[in-house]
């Protein structure tokens, strides 16, 4: 494993960044101390290169050295137990250099015996990286889209690596499947840094003295040129979305989004969490009946873990909140389960990726993001970013949110127009035969439904006169006192 690295200059200025360069060589020895490369290639297309053994202590005099650098690649290296050399040459320390192909990687090749063999290479190395440039040169036309060949069809492994090529030294080529890779451009130096961490290539202080930074998205191929070329390509071998897998509570949000999809082409199948929660049986029965009525699969999941987690009213420890008639549970969380959205993610994104399912949807909508974290949408933006380091190689598994930019009025009426089964859907957070109409999630849907005109289809736990005035628009309904069913 190891840090990788470098630079591409657009202007000259290379002796103006190569101390910004040696900073980030410094500041990348955390992933990487036991031989440190640079490999420099300069505007007439020749490599100029230095090489040690430990940390980085000679770098400096190294980057100072060298003179006409249009771009330069580096790697400190972290030798795995699989490929511990004991006695090493420079051969053995990355960037690994072929006649006219340079890589810096980072990862694992597991097939590079294999690779060796197939194509009758010859590698100055042992180590797997070094059957990179051989390979590249032997199978690489020169274009994005070859690379991707190599690397998606032809390797085996993973990956963050850097390419340069001497007989085009403006151009840069970087790739990652689920190892780290962020970039940074310096526009007062002209030259666009990089570094497997964004902390090896940021300084901090106030937000005008940063650089704009971003990360090389996962299972990303980029090039570079410094006549402005900018071209990506997703590594990834299917990237359409077939089959989707909702996790499903039995509500109103959750059985929406279901309906839309399905509504869309996609093969939906529902997960819904037996948690040990006080509606459960409710929710469990609300759940089942969707399921039959969109002509979708249901797959259930008995777990304890919340109850062993406690510390919620929904769990049975307090009292559900009446406050304002329901209005004070849709404004504040009062009913949190610790970290419960979050668990259920990770356990739906392991049941996608071993199910074969391409994506996990969910309800979280901008309503109930108002009082939960958890159904921020930013939430499930920032998962999906960390989700190809959570699954297999080339297992992608993403995060949908059908109804993630509506409130709860914009579900009723997009659950309507999608013939969602909304009849069937349980929203309360009680235990009893109705829906007691004075909760947090009984107020919102009520009122959902009001201002899209329509009766809500379940009944409630009120009087007669208060569902009229309330449907009306009349009703003070937060200083009613509900009636309690008999048990």
């Amino acid at each position: 494993m190891c840090s990788v690295g470098g630079v591409l200059i657009f202007g000259n200025d290379w002796e103006d960044a190569r101390e910004a360069f040696l900073r980030i060589v410094e500041r990348s020895v955390s992933r990487g101390r036991d031989s440190w490369g640079i490999v420099f290639l300069r505007d007439d297309g020749s490599f100029a290169s230095c090489r040690g053994l430990g940390p980085p202590s000679g770098a400096g005099e190294c980057v100072f050295s060298v003179d006409g650098v249009r771009a330069a690649i580096f790697n400190l290296r972290a030798e795995p137990t699989t490929e511990h050399v004991s006695a090493k040459t420079e051969d053995d320390v990355q960037p690994m250099v072929g006649e006219y192909i340079a890589v810096s990687h980072n990862g694992t090749i597991a097939n590079d015996r294999e690779l060796e063999a197939r194509f009758g290479l010859r590698r100055k190395s042992r180590i797997d990286a070094a059957v990179l440039p051989p390979l590249l040169e032997r199978v690489w036309d020169g274009s994005l889209e070859g690379l991707r060949h190599v690397l998606v069809d032809l390797v085996v492994g993973s990956y963050a690596l850097a390419v340069l090529d001497r007989r085009r030294p403006g151009r840069l080529w970087l790739a990652t499947n689920f190892k780290p890779l962020y970039l940074m451009w310096d526009g007062e130096l002209g030259a666009l840094f990089f570094a497997s961490y964004d902390t090896f290539l940021e300084e901090g202080g106030p937000i005008w003295r940063r650089r704009p930074t971003m990360r090389l998205e996962p299972y990303t191929a980029l090039e570079v040129g410094v006549d402005g070329t900018w071209r990506e390509l997703g590594l990834w071998r299917r990237d359409e979305v077939r089959r989707v897998l909702v996790v499903a509570s039995g509500g109103l949000d959750s059985t929406t989004a279901a309906a839309k999809l399905k509504r869309d082409g996609y093969e939906v199948a529902l997960l819904h969490f037996n948690y040990r929660h006080v509606a459960e049986d409710r929710e469990r029965e609300a759940v089942r009946r969707i399921a039959d009525a969109l002509g979708v699969p249901l797959i259930e999941v008995d777990t304890d873990f919340f109850a062993r987690v406690g510390s919620s009213p929904l769990l049975g420890e307090g009292e559900i909140s009446d406050r304002n008639g329901g209005m004070g549970g849709a404004e504040y969380a009062h009913e949190w389960v610790p970290a419960r959205n979050f668990v259920f993610v990770a356990l739906a994104v392991a049941l996608a990726e071993a199910w074969g399912f391409d994506a996990v949807a969910l309800g979280v909508n901008l309503e109930e993001a108002g009082a939960y974290p958890d159904n921020e949408p930013e939430f499930y933006r920032l998962l999906n970013g960390v989700l190809p380091y959570a699954t297999g190689p080339q297992r992608r598994v993403r995060l949908l949110m059908p109804v993630g930019e509506l409130v709860k009025h914009e579900i009723v009426r997009l659950g309507l127009e999608v013939g969602a089964p909304l009849h069937h859907t349980w929203s309360c957070y009680r235990d009893g035969p109705t829906h007691c109409g004075r909760c947090g999630p009984c107020y919102m849907r009520r009122v959902a439904f009001r201002i899209n005109g329509v009766r809500d289809p379940v009944p409630y736990d009120l009087p007669p006169d208060v569902e009229e005035e309330f449907w009306r628009g009349t009703a003070d309904y937060w200083s009613l006192e509900p009636r309690r069913s008999a048990p």
